[in-house]
């Protein structure tokens, strides 16, 4: 299909838009494994995480972090933090794939290789090759197979899922979510002394005494973050002001504001800043329908649809971490 060759072209060129957008994309940092150099090609120890006996490497898992964290500046406790966010979407992917295969929905080894054999033949035409395009992108051809195949499989798979009618009732299911609804929210910030396992649960553990001592009214919200929280907020109160569903806000964060009513307060949320207990002081209904916000809800059922895919594949793709995956390293 020219037209679905020469999109992937434009995916996967340097510099792209679609390569700058796409912060999961594997193209943009996938692991080279047959540089001009020995010493380039990663060893066993750069393994972070396997799946199905397939390596995910440590220079992949960094690169994905730094798109993620986008030059913010976190302690190491956040860093660790972002690594196991982003290594659990890189197995998640993985696991997609091993049901592909599994399932025999997976296209032929001749359908990957005309597909190779069709990028080839468009860089020949921009005067490239693509042996000097797998040097430039540090990747190898085992990871342009992948990309390859999963930019075949996932589309089938959505087009499948993603429907009307589950639109519909999603959307009617987490209205708060899409149609607009702000939360007037303040938070309580506490951050780990270092980026150990052990910190970081005393951390956790030490944000469920402050909101059990709050919930019994042994202290309040405002006093609590005047005694125990970091950061710019803990001067007002802790207040962030209005937020929305879909606003600047870290994803783990917004998601358990908006499973608050008014007055409540969160459980514990881990984000790269630190741990946070979130309080609702107000909700500001949203009055958006399906019609308006229809491109959000089909991206959280397709997020959805890759949580499912890759819980489900894990009874037959076993999935393994190395220890080194659990330390904190800087991308």
């Amino acid at each position: 299909m020219p037209g679905h060759r020469a999109n992937l072209l434009s995916m996967v060129r340097p510099g792209s838009p679609a390569m700058r957008a796409a912060p999961l994309l594997f193209l943009c940092c996938a692991i080279a494994q047959s540089g001009s150099h020995a010493a380039d090609r990663p060893t066993p120890s750069d393994v972070v995480a396997t799946v199905g006996g397939e390596p995910i490497y440590s220079a992949e898992l960094a690169c994905l972090v730094g798109k993620a964290l986008a030059g913010k500046q976190v302690d190491d406790a956040a860093l660790r933090i972002a690594q196991d966010q982003v290594l659990s979407g890189l197995v998640s992917r993985r696991l997609v794939l091993a049901y592909a295969r599994r399932t025999q929905t997976a296209p032929s080894d001749a359908r990957i290789d005309a597909e190779v054999a069709a990028l080839a033949k468009q860089l020949a035409a921009r005067g490239s090759s693509l042996d000097q395009f797998l040097a430039e992108q540090s990747i190898d051809r085992d990871g342009l197979r992948r990309q390859l195949t999963w930019n075949v499989v996932w589309p089938q798979y959505l087009e499948r899922y993603v429907t009307e009618d589950r639109a519909k009732v999603y959307f009617d299911e987490h209205r708060r979510t899409f149609d607009g609804t702000e939360l007037s929210v303040r938070h309580i910030l506490l951050r780990s002394a270092s980026s150990g396992s052990e910190a970081i649960e005393d951390t956790l553990r030490k944000a469920r005494e402050i909101r059990q001592a709050i919930l019994a009214g042994k202290i309040s919200f405002e006093e609590a973050v005047r005694k125990h929280s970091t950061g710019p907020s803990a001067e007002h109160g802790g207040t962030l002001g209005w937020i929305g569903r879909r606003g600047p806000m870290l994803e783990s964060f917004t998601r358990a504001a908006f499973a608050l009513k008014a007055g409540e307060i969160s459980e514990p949320v881990q984000t790269p800043f630190g741990v946070h207990l979130i309080r609702c002081d107000e909700v500001k209904p949203g009055t958006r329908q399906l019609d308006e916000v229809r491109g959000t809800v089909n991206e959280a059922l397709a997020r959805e649809l890759l949580e499912k895919l890759a819980r489900n594949e894990r009874q037959y793709t076993p999935v393994e971490y190395a220890r080194q995956a659990t330390t904190a390293k800087r991308p």
